[in-house]
């Protein structure tokens, strides 16, 4: 059952990646308030690790942790 789960969670992250990266300039483009939480989520990153993070970086971030969260919830949803 781990290859199972860990194959489906791998394979929803690698999409959520692409997906991120391709969606990014789209959202900070025509949504102005997620540039905003966009640039506050790359101060927090910046902050505890010490590594300069730009906007587009932290969004593509947080639209991959979201993606990837609906996936897995999605896959367990559906799985039990």
């Amino acid at each position: 059952m781990p290859a199972k789960t860990g194959a489906s969670h791998s394979f929803g992250y690698f999409i959520s990646v692409i997906v991120a990266s391709l969606l990014v300039e789209h959202i900070l483009a025509y949504i102005p308030s997620s540039r905003y939480i966009s640039r506050r989520v790359g101060e927090f990153i910046s902050t505890y690790s010490n590594v300069p993070v730009s906007e587009e970086i932290a969004g593509m971030l947080l639209i991959t942790g979201l993606l990837t969260g609906f996936w897995g919830a999605g896959f367990h949803l559906y799985r039990y």
